[in-house]
């Protein structure tokens, strides 16, 4: 794998995060990782981590059924592969994550909707 950083040592002082909240995902099922912000890895003697300097959305897509995962990070969260495992380290607790996701027209609430129509009511 070449690294894209410059980072071709392996560390031997990583020290173990205690994360409030994570996922864990087979990491022979994934096909590529895009990560909007900025980030640092560095190899481990059995995969590497990333540690996010920014928060950022992470996209993970997958070999089959062209699925992907979504999901929001923030400053100093891990994206790990150890073997055959991909350990995304939180933070926080995974709460604290979901009012991070950009919300859309779509899901807003039906008073907030309401509230913004003219004062004229519906027009149809």
């Amino acid at each position: 794998m070449a690294e894209e950083n410059g980072n071709d040592n392996v560390s031997e002082s990583l020290q173990p995060m205690q994360a409030e909240s994570g996922v864990i995902i087979n990491a022979s099922q994934m096909q590529s990782i895009d990560i909007s912000e900025r980030f640092t890895r560095v190899k481990t003697e059995t995969g590497w981590r990333i540690q996010l300097n920014a928060p950022g959305r992470v996209t993970i897509n997958f070999m089959t059924s062209m699925r992907k995962f979504e999901t929001t990070l923030m400053q100093g969260d891990i994206i790990e592969r150890d073997g055959e495992d991909l350990i995304l380290l939180r933070n926080q607790q995974a709460d604290a994550y979901r009012s991070q996701r950009g919300v859309s027209p779509l899901a807003r609430s039906v008073e907030r909707t309401l509230g913004s129509e003219p004062a004229g009511g519906k027009t149809v």
